[in-house]
């Protein structure tokens, strides 16, 4: 049974010439790195570490969330009201995973110079922002998306060295691919969880290497390099979280793609971020597959109403279990920024039953809430459930 009380919250211990120094020495503090060896003849295996304590049922909660900004077409009524103005009671309830990541679509820095002069949209959250963050109950954050480079690897620097400072986990970006790839390794009684960043390959001035900044991109190595490094150390289940898809469309062949070779490499399940709406939740050979979850609070101003699209987003818990496996609570909430003025709110019990079918038809629907659970029996291609 899938549980949504609010729990006790986790225990953590947080933690290019001359621009590649910067970038080394601040993510060196950007987190409590533990270096484990993948085998007694391996190298070491990098991570991201976090203690999670877990409610009395023994059951891993690990709450997912979309596309996260603060700033943009908010700017005004951020600075007016504060940054932890967007988050409304209801969205702040909503939280109650034992631990929370979201997707954050934004370099935190002061710099306002993109770093890609012709790119359309430069996203930038002042680092405050990174306090209300926490305070509505993230604990971690996925940079491994198109935005988190906008100012550039000194704006990454400013990032980690940010997020360091506020004792914000962070992974899927850094100063080299090595790094970069570190996944954040969840501890808990009930087992441990490896999250795995990775995204589509925005160009190459953005894309981690050897010797340079940037975010982990799709290929068969990187996909299967996440899996092996998390198991290395221990991980009980690794999880995907990845940027990818079209905006504002539905699934598209690449993300089809991307799907299959990271369940037949090993992974146990994959949650989608990018497209700014909520797509199909489905399942490949058992593994389930969250394609998009929307936005969550996102401040700019949004184009559903050009693409003809509802503005809803999904809160997606993926319930862990040694016995019982893995189920997916999820609730949905409104986004469209011309509706709810960057103050998204959670679905009503009418609205939650009338979109939540069209994430997943075999979706258990109580009230707000829904519950997927994997087949029982037999492969189900994620094709099938996602049309």
């Amino acid at each position: 049974m899938t549980r949504f009380s609010l729990p006790e919250r986790f225990s953590m211990s947080r933690d290019m010439k001359l621009i590649a120094v910067f970038t080394t020495a601040a993510l060196l503090c950007a987190s409590t790195l533990t270096v484990h060896l993948a085998t007694a003849q391996g190298p070491p295996v990098q991570t991201v570490e976090a203690h999670v304590d877990v409610g009395s049922d023994g059951r891993l909660s690990i709450q997912f969330l979309g596309d996260t900004m603060l700033g943009d077409g908010a700017q005004p009524k951020l600075n007016r009201n504060g940054y932890d103005w967007p988050f409304q009671p209801g969205v702040k309830a909503a939280l109650d995973g034992d631990f929370v990541i979201a997707n954050s679509e934004a370099a935190f820095t002061h710099r306002t110079k993109p770093f890609i002069g012709s790119k359309e949209y430069f996203y930038a959250s002042d680092p405050t922002a990174i306090g209300a963050l926490q305070r509505v109950g993230i604990d971690a954050l996925s940079l491994d998306n198109n935005h988190s480079m906008d100012a550039g690897p000194a704006g990454l620097t400013d990032s980690l060295t940010f997020l360091a400072d506020g004792s914000m986990p962070s992974f899927g970006a850094g100063p080299s691919l090595q790094r970069a790839e570190r996944p954040l390794m969840l501890r808990s009684a009930a087992g441990t969880v490896g999250i795995v960043g990775l995204g589509e390959d925005f160009g190459s001035s953005i894309r981690a290497e050897d010797a340079q900044a940037g975010t982990v991109v799709f290929s068969p190595e990187t996909v299967q390099r996440g899996v092996d490094q998390a198991r290395a150390d221990g991980a009980d289940w690794v999880i995907a979280f990845v940027h990818w898809g079209d905006n504002y469309m539905p699934i598209n062949s690449q993300q089809r793609y991307w799907a299959r070779l990271m369940v037949d490499a090993g992974y146990d399940m994959v949650i989608g971020t990018g497209p700014h709406v909520a797509q199909k939740i489905g399942f490949i050979d058992g593994v389930p597959i969250v394609y998009s979850l929307g936005n969550f609070v996102f401040g700019a101003p949004g184009r559903f109403a050009e693409y003809n699209k509802s503005g809803h987003g999904l809160l997606v818990s993926a319930e862990l279990s040694q016995t019982d496996g893995i189920s997916l609570g999820v609730r949905c909430l409104i986004t469209d920024n011309e509706l709810v003025q960057f103050q998204p709110t959670m679905c009503s019990t009418k609205q939650s039953s009338r979109f939540l079918p069209q994430i997943n038809s075999t979706m258990v629907i109580n009230g707000n809430q829904g519950v997927v659970g994997a087949p029982h029996s037999g492969s189900v291609s994620g094709a099938a459930l996602d049309r």
